[in-house]
């Protein structure tokens, strides 16, 4: 455990190393489902759903896959073809 010491009131504080280690495990760990929501993408010629979508490619629901998507700011239009 890392321990500090607050300067305001002088209480100990501690922060267990493992927490720390998760939470970086976190961000490394979007940047593989980045890579993996981008790639069934392409493959599907940006289609999220459908049997041929890239949410039954990636076995999620449809939802889940349109969120993630926001939240790790894709932009599936780059994938369609013209």
């Amino acid at each position: 455990m890392k321990e500090g010491r607050s300067s305001s009131d002088g209480d100990v504080f501690s922060i267990d190393e493992a927490w720390l280690k998760r939470n970086a495990d976190a961000k490394d760990a979007g940047v593989g489902e980045r890579k993996k929501i981008e790639a069934a993408l392409a493959a599907t010629k940006g289609r999220v759903s459908g049997p041929h979508g890239a949410a039954t490619i990636l076995g999620i629901p449809r939802q889940t896959l349109e969120s993630r998507i926001r939240a790790l700011h894709i932009n599936k239009h780059q994938f369609k073809s013209f």
